[in-house]
Formats: structure tokens, C-alpha cells, sequence
């Protein structure tokens, strides 16, 4: 999802340094092929991803479309300027707003679980928690928190977003349902964390569910152009420090494993988001925590990457 200076919010689909206004070309490729209603608009991703395999075929075909104008091998189209827009003159917007569920996994990584705590055995089982829709925040957003948040952490993740509905899913046919990947940073305020307790007691929700506690982006992935997704390397830099940096093998329990698990409690849906664990290097460990106007970066290979800042803010009362 991209916005360009004082226009709507739309689905684009990224092309080296530009990006196709995914509407406006549809549009164009209808009206010269005179089929109306054959490349139907997408208003974000969450319809694109409800559209299933039709949608995806419908964008690969515009894609096809769109090359060939600017390639010349047919007579380009004169509205071709306004189907495509320079990235750096753009905002960047999450690639899903509003996911029908964020699900994320609690110490899917060896190294991290050492970190948190050095002599915890490996969970036997999925560890897994929910962050609210209201966390989510795309590139070069603030990360905000009150004045009182004094042990603010960060951790980069792969997250996979759902493209196709499922319940009891075998582990064999789990990466049929996948659409896509995309950057996750998993936000925490690890104030928290039972200090006397051991194994730590934890208050996820406070922990991790506030606003703006779920930077996403910035772009969605689709799963056919990445080949392995546990050998992606995934880094974070604070600063440009480099705080994490490791490769998506280390995950305890494997993407398949994970949604066909996750499966037999809820049915996966289109456009649902599952962060699957954070690697070693967080502010726990390092008791680096976040500070105001800290600079966070996190990346994954072919997939870009995810700016944000973090903003100290104290909460007034609002509504709407």
C-alpha cells in the first residue's frame, strides 16, 4: 500500500524504483482491451488476499501488461505517467491495516530462549500471544510511548500473511495456504516481565499490545518469489548499530509446523499475520533498551526494509 502527496491510499505493486498504481493501471488495461470489469480494483491488500488465486493472476497479468508499455515491444500508452510513481516521492503505508488476526510466536528462536532465560529448557509446544490491530504502524511511523517506559525492546521477525482459509491443516499442504512475507518488528515494554519469578511471569498484553507496538512492512512479499523463507537473514540496527543478525533456520518450529498447529484451535483467514519469533540481540539481553528518538531498522533479505522512530508521548484523552 502506498499514498501519494495529498491522494487516497492504494494497492501498488513494487518495480525497481517505482510503483504501479495497481487501480489505475487495471483501469487503463480494460478500457484498451474493452473488457470493463474483468481486472476488478482492490481497495487494499485484505481484498486483494480474499480475491485468492484469481487476484493473483489478475495482478501477474497486469504486471505483464504494464511491461510491455514501458518496454516498448507495443506502442506506449499516454496515460503511462499516471500508473507509475517514483518510491521516494511516495509514503509507504503497512501492507495490512487491519488483519483479521496477529498471531505471534513467543521463543521460536534457541538463542533467544537462552537469552531471556540461560537455563530454560526448549518449549516442547508453540508459545503464542495476539496483538491487537490497533498496534500495527507502517514505515518511517512513531513508535510511541508514555514517559514512564524505561524498558522499551525490539525484535525483528519474519511474519507470514494467510491467503487462503483453513482448519486442521496438514503440515505437508500448511505452505499452500501462505501468500506471502513480510518484516515484523514485535515491540515490548519488558517493565512487564515478573522480576521474582522464575520461570518470569509475563503480562502480554501490557507488554506488547500497545498502539503503534507492531511496525509491519513495508511491502508484502509473495511467497513465490522468496525460495526458502528459513534461510532468509534477518538484522536489526538501533542507530546503525547492528543489535540482531541471524537466519531464519534457527526458528524452533518450522512455518509448517506452525500453521498447522495454530489450525487445529482457529481457522486461519486471508490476511492474517503470524510473526514467527525474534533471534537473539534484543535490549533483554543487552539491557540496551530503546530510548526517545532512537532510530530502529530491521531487514529481511528480498524484502526490504522497516524504518521507524521511537516518540515519547503522554496519553490525553481523545475520542471520535
Amino acid at each position: 500500500m502506498f499514498q501519494p502527496p495529498r491522494e487516497k491510499a492504494r494497492p501498488g505493486i513494487v518495480w525497481g524504483e517505482r510503483i504501479i498504481d495497481l487501480n489505475a493501471a487495471s483501469g487503463f488495461m480494460e478500457n484498451r482491451e474493452r473488457a470493463p470489469g474483468k481486472f476488478p480494483l482492490f481497495k487494499n491488500l485484505e481484498e486483494f488476499l480474499a480475491g485468492g488465486t484469481k487476484a493473483v493472476q489478475r495482478v501477474k497479468r497486469i504486471t505483464s501488461w504494464m511491461r510491455e508499455q514501458v518496454s516498448g515491444s507495443t506502442r506506449p500508452l499516454a496515460g503511462l505517467k499516471a500508473m507509475l510513481f517514483e518510491s521516494q516521492k511516495v509514503r509507504l503505508l503497512p501492507p495490512l491495516s487491519c488483519p483479521p488476526k496477529i498471531l505471534c510466536l513467543a521463543r521460536n528462536y534457541a538463542s533467544h530462549v537462552r537469552e531471556v532465560v540461560s537455563d530454560s529448557p526448549l518449549p516442547q509446544d508453540l508459545l503464542i500471544f495476539m496483538k491487537p490491530s490497533t498496534a500495527i504502524i507502517g514505515p518511517e511511523e512513531p513508535i510511541i510511548i508514555p514517559p514512564e517506559c524505561e524498558k522499551l525492546d525490539h525484535e525483528v521477525e519474519l511474519a507470514v500473511v494467510i491467503g487462503q482459509k483453513g482448519r486442521y491443516i496438514p503440515e505437508e499442504k500448511a505452505m499452500d495456504h501462505v501468500a506471502g512475507y513480510t518484516i515484523f518488528n514485535d515491540i515490548s515494554d519488558r517493565e512487564y516481565v515478573g522480576q521474582k519469578e522464575n520461570p518470569p511471569l509475563v503480562n502480554w498484553f501490557f507488554m506488547k499490545g500497545r498502539d503503534t507496538f507492531a511496525p509491519l512492512g513495508p511491502y508484502l512479499v509473495m511467497k513465490g518469489e522468496i525460495k526458502d523463507p528459513h534461510g532468509l537473514r534477518l538484522r536489526l540496527w538501533v542507530n546503525g548499530e547492528l543489535r540482531q543478525d541471524s537466519l531464519g533456520e534457527e526458528m524452533i518450529f518450522k512455518i509448517p509446523r506452525v500453521l498447522s498447529r495454530i489450525s487445529r484451535f482457529v481457522t486461519l483467514e486471508p490476511g492474517d499475520v503470524i510473526a514467527t519469533g525474534t533471534p537473539t540481540g534484543t535490549s533483554f539481553s543487552t539491557k540496551k533498551y530503546l530510548q526517545a528518538g532512537d532510530v530502529v531498522e530491521c531487514a529481511i533479505e528480498g524484502m526490504g526494509r522497516l524504518r521507524n522512530f521511537i516518540q515519547v508521548k503522554k496519553g490525553d484523552y481523545w475520542k471520535k
